[in-house]
């Protein structure tokens, strides 16, 4: 939305340039790597999944578009006078859809219709005055897009760090942009104690030391404000979980089955010259 308000390029140079293309054979082998549970773990069916996200995206990246549009015509027509709305407006109907990306995916269903039929014409006042939509000033939107400037700008300086070698990067919350660390933020708190419950599944056989010892780390300060801790049992299920992962350390490990190889068919990745 911002990059077609801001007439950086139109929404079907997205569709061929980024696409919606999801490399589901690289995400089944670094998945394992990283988080040491397989992806299928997480992820009951996977190609419904990745068809019903990618549908999804597909159907809210022309609404925003117009959402765009409507907010920002005056400058999209100062900037660029012959500016024709087909430009900006990239239509996928369900057959080309279908043709490009195949049935499988998630439609929303009656619930999820009526849920939002109710939303549009709910009043928006008192508690429900937050779902009223408000086009951001000015100077919101200018601050909004200077952050993805700066975002694309330090991705390319990350990308020349992986080329030389010297890659680091610090463990940051990015919701808060602080250190992570036990207590900082309710929802990494929770979503440590998650990740230690799906490896206890496999009994930390897949864990890289790596990661045990990170999440190690998480929990080595005992009197860390843990949201985990007001719960006495979840926390002392993480705290058994935890003895178990030690005593798992001197075991070997599980070897991770190579994913399938990933033939190259509808995959793309764009080259670093091309990147907006």
């Amino acid at each position: 939305m911002t990059q077609v308000a801001k007439n950086r390029y139109s929404s079907d140079r997205y569709h061929d340039f980024v696409g919606f293309e999801i490399s589901q054979g690289l995400l089944e082998r670094v998945f394992p790597i990283v988080y040491g549970i397989k992806f299928d773990d997480v992820v009951d069916d996977e190609d419904l999944a990745i068809g019903s996200f990618r549908h999804a995206v597909s159907k809210v990246i022309p609404e925003m578009t117009r959402v765009a549009l409507l907010a920002r015509r005056k400058e999209i027509v100062a900037d660029t006078p012959n500016a024709a709305e087909r430009k900006y407006l990239y239509y996928l109907s369900r057959t080309d859809y279908e043709q490009e990306w195949g049935t499988g995916y998630r439609r929303p269903g009656f619930g999820t219709k009526l849920l939002a039929v109710v939303l549009k014409i709910f009043p928006k006042k008192g508690p429900f005055s937050g779902l009223d939509f408000k086009i951001p000033p000015q100077p919101a939107e200018d601050l909004f897009v200077q952050s993805i400037d700066d975002t694309v700008e330090s991705y390319r300086h990350l990308l020349q760090d992986v080329d030389h070698g010297s890659l680091h990067l610090s463990n940051k919350d990015c919701d808060t942009g602080r250190e992570t660390r036990a207590g900082e933020y309710t929802l990494s708190d929770a979503a440590y104690a998650h990740l230690v419950h799906d490896l206890s599944d496999n009994k930390f056989t897949l864990t890289s030391p790596e990661l045990r010892e990170n999440i190690l780390a998480f929990y080595g300060n005992p009197d860390a404000p843990l949201a985990t801790r007001r719960k006495k049992k979840e926390w002392d299920r993480v705290q058994d979980e935890l003895q178990e992962m030690k005593s798992a350390a001197a075991a070997p490990r599980a070897e991770i089955e190579p994913a399938p190889p990933i033939d190259g068919a509808g995959v793309r990745f764009p080259s670093r010259s091309r990147m907006p």
